[in-house]
């Protein structure tokens, strides 16, 4: 898996203040998206909540409106230049699905998790709030959305292994997997370290 250039300057812009961070930290982090299973979450320790927050925020809206985007236009450019047939009908179903199930997830998460932190740091704290906030945020989140990445690669295949040698096909499989990756980044941050962070900052403000 090779990471653009492209890439990694859109990710760069998740961050609040890109230019201050050295060169080694984001050699870690860009290895963490090639192997997740590697990815250590305590590079992100430095930051603050609110940091912490803004990079997830970042991170979903970079989502939806680049990555996407770019992943739609791809499929599309795939059918016409291999015509309409159940593999490319297949694509485009799945991605519009995909879509949809992401954006719910991502509803999900920013309205029950991050709204209860940014009125955390707006000074606001309830109690019983916070208890039902992160048991019900424990016991619904998952990140299963990131499985179907991988799927749909192996559905298209299976239909016809030869599409794999186009070079179109190639480009959007290879998005799809560092997306892939990049969303399971996404979720170790949001569970190992934004958690904490959460618990951290109620006992020294409230």
């Amino acid at each position: 898996m090779q990471l653009s250039e492209d890439y990694k300057n859109i990710v760069k812009l998740r961050f609040n203040a890109p230019n201050q961070l050295e060169d080694k930290f984001y050699a870690t982090f860009y290895l963490g998206i090639i192997n997740p299973e590697r990815f250590n979450p305590d590079i992100f320790a430095r930051f603050s909540l609110q940091e912490i927050l803004d990079y997830l925020k970042k991170s979903h809206t970079e989502y939806l409106t680049v990555w996407f985007p770019k992943i739609e236009k791809l499929i599309n450019d795939i059918q016409a230049e291999l015509g309409v047939s159940d593999v490319t009908l297949t694509l485009k179903s799945f991605i519009v699905n995909y879509y949809n199930e992401l954006t719910n997830h991502i509803n999900f998460e920013e309205k029950v998790l991050y709204n209860f932190v940014d009125k955390l740091l707006k000074g606001i704290y309830v109690e019983k709030e916070k208890i039902f906030v992160l048991n019900h945020f424990l016991e619904t989140h998952n990140h299963n959305v990131t499985d179907e990445l991988v799927i749909i690669q192996k559905i298209v295949l299976n239909k016809d292994a030869k599409i794999g040698e186009n070079s179109r096909v190639k480009e959007l499989f290879e998005i799809l997997n560092i997306i892939q990756n990049d969303l399971v980044l996404h979720g170790v941050i949001e569970d190992e370290l934004l958690i904490g962070k959460i618990h951290q900052y109620i006992e020294s403000e409230f």
